[in-house]
This record gives structure tokens, sequence and C-alpha cells, in this order.
């Protein structure tokens, strides 16, 4: 069971965060902060929130806003909602489509090793618009994956000339095990999701799909990803306004955390990252075949001023984007807490971080791992042009480099090994918005 309070989703979804926003930074990064501006009792009269759940559906875990037809989207377990945002607690006014295991796929699920009371259904994890009319929709499967698509106006699985659902494979787009933290976005058709790519769970993955360009994934021999556990993404159309003088691409940004092996003083130290990939990227066509020419990744640091203690594991994280073209105005503002802080001394913190800074870390010096020693260092050495990891801009294509295809194999061999920024990103006026001895996700 969940809530909703439904003032905040009148405003819509600018109006709200601008809301939340101001107020965070209003307030310093002290104990007293924390209180809420209103509060009521569970059971007043005047409180202004709804209950939605449905008696034998758990799991109420994906959840897509649609303002243009006043709809709220929900995926649980074997079952998906279309809620009306007038009256989201009443289950009369209720659209809904059940999408179940067959008993065969959760005896082989159960076969393998897998909780037949617990894992071996489908829970539903992707949720995303497809177009004006069709959502993708992706579940577990009893750790096989599939995903389908939803007639919004009929709110049903989609269905082929013979009058069967339409059915993709969904690997590398949804987890098997419905524990595991991934992310989806669609954009201009095509899917970008970072989850794993099989059943044990140990093949992360920054995987694009669907729509009309090149499937690519990261690479994973090389350790792109480090068992992340992945907790959004976001797209930036970089390319704005169109004709300026760099000629950059547009960007999908990821947002996980993952053991930080630059760390050799501690065994499995956290970190938290940002990654990018350029919207254009076609792989490359000798070295990086089918994988992605412009990842790239970089440190997020949330602390304390005052001894530099580390929120090193992102939880949540919402991207501010400004009116209009203004992209470079764009804020991060993540969720955090300490894997050195558990029990009864939990604690969260939320930072912010400005566009200026993720591009200057971005654009800064990479790291280099000793293969032998296992030890990063910083690379102080000339790099290859065009620079490793870049999108395609207006330099590259006065050397006649049109696409990720025609880099020279030069670049691509070093991006291969020099996928990590040596800049920290640290947060924005040297101190958490908000802090609170309390967990939050």
């Amino acid at each position: 069971m969940w809530t909703i309070t439904r003032p905040m989703w009148g405003l819509g979804l600018e109006a709200a965060a601008l809301l939340l926003v101001g107020y965070l930074w209003f307030v310093t990064a002290s104990e007293d902060d924390v209180t809420p501006r209103i509060s009521f009792p569970y059971n007043a009269l005047e409180r202004s929130a709804k209950l939605f759940s449905v008696e034998g559906v758990s799991n109420y875990t994906s959840l897509l806003l649609s303002l243009d037809d006043d709809t709220l989207y929900v995926g649980a377990r074997e079952a998906l909602f279309a809620l009306r945002l007038q009256d989201i607690g009443s289950t009369q006014l209720t659209r809904n489509l059940t999408w179940e295991t067959p008993d065969r796929k959760r005896e082989e699920c159960s076969f393998k090793g897998k909780s037949f009371k617990t894992d071996c259904f489908n829970y539903i994890k992707i949720l995303l618009h497809l177009n004006s009319t069709h959502l993708y929709v992706c579940g577990t499967y009893a750790f096989s994956p599939i995903c389908a698509y939803i007639n919004t106006s009929t709110f049903s699985l989609e269905k082929d000339e013979k009058g069967q659902i339409v059915l993709e494979d969904g690997r590398s787009r949804c987890p098997f095990n419905p524990d595991y933290q991934s992310t989806a976005i669609i954009v201009d058709g095509e899917l970008y999701a970072g989850t794993v790519s099989n059943f044990q769970g140990n093949e992360p993955v920054i995987y694009r799909s669907l729509g009309g360009g090149p499937y690519l994934k990261t690479e994973n021999s090389l350790n792109w990803l480090q068992d992340p556990s992945f907790v959004g993404s976001a797209y930036l159309q970089e390319s704005r306004p169109p004709g300026n003088p760099v000629g950059d691409d547009d960007k999908v940004y990821f947002f996980f955390s993952e053991t930080g092996k630059e760390f050799d003083f501690f065994d499995n130290t956290i970190v938290s990252r940002i990654a990018r990939v350029c919207k254009g990227d076609k792989g490359g066509e000798r070295v990086l075949q089918k994988k992605w020419t412009t990842f790239l990744k970089a440190q997020l640091l949330c602390s304390l001023p005052d001894d530099g203690f580390p929120f090193n594991i992102i939880q949540d994280m919402f991207v501010l984007r400004p009116d209009g073209e203004a992209w470079e105005n764009t804020i991060f503002y993540g969720v955090f807490t300490s894997q050195w802080y558990t029990g009864a001394s939990s604690s969260s913190a939320v930072c912010a971080f400005t566009m200026a800074q993720v591009e200057r870390a971005f654009n800064g010096r990479y790291r280099e791992v000793n293969r032998e020693t296992q030890q990063w260092y910083t690379y102080n050495h000339p790099v290859p042009e065009p620079r490793p990891g870049a999108c395609v801009t207006n330099t590259a294509r006065d050397q006649g480099i049109t696409s990720s295809l025609h880099m020279p194999d030069k670049v691509l061999n070093f991006v291969k090994d020099h996928f990590l920024m040596d800049n920290v990103i640290r947060m924005y006026r040297t101190l958490p918005v908000l802090k609170a001895n309390r967990t939050f996700t």
C-alpha cells in the first residue's frame, strides 16, 4: 500500500519540483531543519492524502505520471493499474489489467533455486511512455524477463494479427531479480536501461535497444561497471540551441552506486557515480563494435563539511531542468546514505550538483589502472584526438569524423581503458542542503 498527496500532483511536475527545491535551498544542515511544514494525525479528516490498494495485489513499485491524460499508471506484482488523479483512492474508477506468469514458468524458476512463493512471479520493473498511444512495460516474469506494449486507450496488452500478446525478450532491459535496482528511460523511441543481463545478476549493463539505431551496451570484460545499484537516469538535450558553435550531441545520464575499485585502502568501498553516453553513439567500426564509444563515469561526493564524513550511497536522484534551452543550468539533487551509518545511527543527506561541475569532470583528466597491481592513478600524458569519450562535435567534423564509426582506433582503444574520470564531483556550496538522522530512500 502507498499514499499520494493530491495537491502536489495538481501543481505539475516542474512547479512541484520548484517548491521542493526552493524549500531545500533555504534550510541549513542541522537537525532541527527536518521538521515537516505541515503535519496531520493519521486519521485526521483534513489529511490531504488518498490510499490505494487492491486485495491480493502487492509490490506497487513502478509509477508513471501522465499529466496529459490526468492519469497515474502503476505497476505491481502481476498487475497494472491506471488511476485517475482526481480520485486515486477509488477502485471503482480504476482501469486495470493482469499479467500473470504461467505455471510452467514459475516451476522452471523454482527448479533453478528461486522461491516459488516470492520470487517466481511477474514483478513490473519498467513502465514508460513509448508514444502518444502506447506504454512500454517489462516484468521479471519468474526470473525470465519479458517486455510488452500497453494500448493506453483500451489499457490492454497489445496483440498481433493472430490475437497473441506481442512479447519481447527483456534481457538487458529488465532485471531477472525483483529486488535488483535498475533504471530505464525512453528517448525518441529508444530504450536506455541500466540493469543486469544474466540470471545470476553478476553481469551489469547499460544497454540501448528499440528504435532504429544500433543496439549498444557496456563492455563487461573491461569492468566498466562494478556491481552497480542503479537509482535513476535522465536525458539532456545538450545539442541545443540548434546551430550552437560546439555542435554537441544530446546525452543520457545514469546514476548509481558501485564498488569503488580505485580505493585500495578499504575492502568493498562503495562510491556514487554519474555516467553518461551520447545519443548519437553508433559504436565502433573495428574497436568497440556494438559497444558504447562514449561511456564515461565520475564520482559524486556528498559529505559533511566539518569532518568530511561521506554519504557514499546514492538512493535517488532528481534532475531539475531549466525552462527553455539553457541545459547548462541543470541542477542534480541526490539523496544519499552512508555504508558506515547503520541501525540506530542511520542518517541521510540531500546534496546538489551543478551541470558546470559535471562538465568539468567529464572534460578533465582520466584515470588509468595498472593491470598488474590493480591500482588506479591519474593519467598525466597526452591523449589522442578527438577527445576520447566525447560526442561527435564540430571539432571532430572538421577532421572528417561525422560518426563514432569513423573514430580512429587509437581513440577507441584509449577510452576502453580510461572510462573513469579523475575529478571528483563535489557537492555544490560545500555542504548538504539537508541532513537528518533518518534513512531517506
